[in-house]
């Protein structure tokens, strides 16, 4: 058999036929090539022998080991250019099993697959990313190992010290893939994201805290993954040791982010959701060992977003660090927020060993949170404030430094129903109104509803049963009345079951409500 290189060497005496069958230099397979028109030689697919032009013949994918990226001494430089002759023609591409070493960026074509066998690729240039579809369309990356240069890190949102550099990319799957050592992000699309597809991917980090922290402000901008955009998929994916796991920037809608694993982040949140992304939901996922929150969902009212229809089910987060609540909705505007979240649904939920409150609500319009598991709480189990027609159902808390409910201020037609309560107030600071199973600050609240929940105290830690802290205002109360309902509860080993700090201010109804089931119930007037 002939090689290829040997056929189209100008001078040689080989018949110029119009079917040759050769053997390819570098990967010693046979090839077939057809005489044609005029082209554009480029070496492989297309190649000159005298005056008539060849097209190598192949089915599937082209693959880059015909371009010669192995040779002995090839530089990095050349590496990189050869790879974007194969990839510009958009055919799929292969990577067979192999380690190579770029500088610089590889450009992806609309409607091309790329397609690995455990290539590892390594970046070497600094502020670039490895593959760029940007603006580009149905393109999927599959198998790969990619590895960033792992030491330049740039303090801006558009870094380009990512794996797949994706903005306004459509139809994107990124699958089965491997990162390591982006000090941006593995992948990154800013805005205009959609249909991104992001599975079965693995990104691990060797970065630590110590990294994390020693510029000043930290390197917050260090991320598993950040897209913005539409019809959003992240799916069994795993993050390690990023200063934060997942974050869906503002203003994204139809977002699913299901049963990842996120583990350690550095600095930060496990997952951070910007301002008004909407059509959501999180189910499913792990978020364990975070620097911050677990899982944040964020408005504000600069940006002028509204989040609807959020829901956030059946995760597990656990061990979040001082100042990081397990699951938080908020709005951070300073001052006084008019924006609120709308539809939120938190419940299933398994929060564990949280550094702050384990479900902190606030700035929510209708909503329910229900059937959570919250145990091993620093501050509040569940916190609410500034909500209307929210719902606290079915909650099972355990062990909470302070209160097991805590309702703040400024909320509006609130019920808190059916929850079990035990060990809440552990923490003994002297304040009281911590150190109870409910406990109700009565600032510009109207229509509150606590109904047959039960608390249960361990030895003298909890104070009281249901503590309720009316204002004295008079301006506020002709503006904003307070009528509470407190019905049906049960409490047990509470040093007082119940206090009403103000009794000068009328509760709507109080009765059928139980100090210890060890005596006869008696109902309160």
């Amino acid at each position: 058999m002939i090689y290829a290189n040997a056929f189209f060497t100008s001078g040689n005496s080989y018949p110029n036929e119009d079917l040759v069958q050769l053997v390819d230099n570098y990967t010693h397979e046979a090839v077939v090539y057809k005489k044609i028109g005029t082209a554009v030689e480029d070496g492989v697919i297309y190649r000159k022998k005298d005056n008539d032009f060849y097209e190598r013949q192949w089915s599937g994918y082209v693959n880059v080991l015909w371009w010669n990226i192995r040779e002995a001494g090839i530089l990095a430089p050349t590496v990189t250019e050869r790879i974007n002759k194969a990839l510009a023609l958009g055919y799929n591409t292969f990577f067979d099993e192999m380690s190579i070493e770029i500088k610089g960026t590889l450009y992806l074509q609309d409607n091309q697959k790329i397609l690995s066998n455990k290539c590892t690729i390594k970046q070497t240039e600094v502020k670039a990313e490895i593959f760029n579809c940007e603006q580009k369309e149905n393109i999927s990356i599959t198998g790969f190992m990619l590895k960033g240069e792992g030491v330049d890190y740039v303090v801006n949102a558009s870094s380009r010290n990512v794996g797949i550099l994706c903005t306004q990319a459509k139809n994107l799957m990124i699958e089965k893939n491997i990162f390591e050592n982006f000090t941006y992000s593995a992948v990154s699309g800013l805005n205009g994201v959609e249909y991104l597809t992001f599975r079965f991917n693995k990104v691990k980090n060797l970065f630590t805290k110590t990294w994390a922290e020693e510029i000043t402000g930290g390197r917050k901008d260090n991320m598993g993954i950040v897209v913005g955009g539409k019809n959003i998929t992240i799916f069994k994916n795993y993050f390690e040791n990023s200063s934060q796991g997942i974050y869906i920037v503002e203003n994204s809608n139809f977002v699913s982010i299901s049963d990842n694993d996120v583990e350690n982040t550095i600095l930060e949140h496990g997952m951070y959701l910007d301002s008004g992304i909407s059509n959501l939901t999180v189910i499913g996922n792990r978020v364990r060992n975070t620097m911050k929150v677990g899982i944040k969902l964020q408005n504000s009212d600069n940006a002028g977003y509204i989040s609807n229809n959020i829901v956030i089910s059946n995760n597990i987060v656990e061990n979040t660090s001082v100042g990081g609540d397990g699951i938080l909705i908020n709005n951070t505007t300073p001052g006084a927020p008019q924006l609120y979240a709308k539809n939120v649904v938190i419940s299933g939920n398994v929060v564990r060993n949280a550094g702050q409150h384990g479900i902190n609500v606030r700035f929510v319009d209708l909503g329910v949170v229900s059937n959570n598991v919250i145990n091993g709480i620093s501050y509040a189990g569940i916190y609410i404030s500034d909500t209307k027609g929210v719902e606290i159902c079915n909650n099972n808390i355990k062990t909470t430094q302070e209160s097991g409910i805590m309702i703040e201020g400024k909320n509006y037609l609130l019920s808190a129903n059916f929850n079990t309560i035990e060990n809440p107030g552990m923490k003994n600071s002297g304040l009281e109104d911590l150190l109870t199973g409910i406990t109700i600050r009565g600032t510009r609240n109207k229509e509150i509803s606590v109904r047959n929940n039960k608390m249960i105290g361990s030895g003298d830690a909890m104070k009281y049963g249901i503590f309720v802290e009316f204002i004295e205002d008079p301006v506020v109360q002709q503006t904003f009345q307070d009528t509470y309902e407190i019905v049906g509860n049960t409490v047990l080993n509470a040093v007082t079951p119940y206090r009403f700090l103000n009794t000068a201010v009328a509760l709507r109804l109080l009765n059928n409500n139980y100090k210890n089931l060890l005596t006869a119930p008696v109902q309160e007037s």
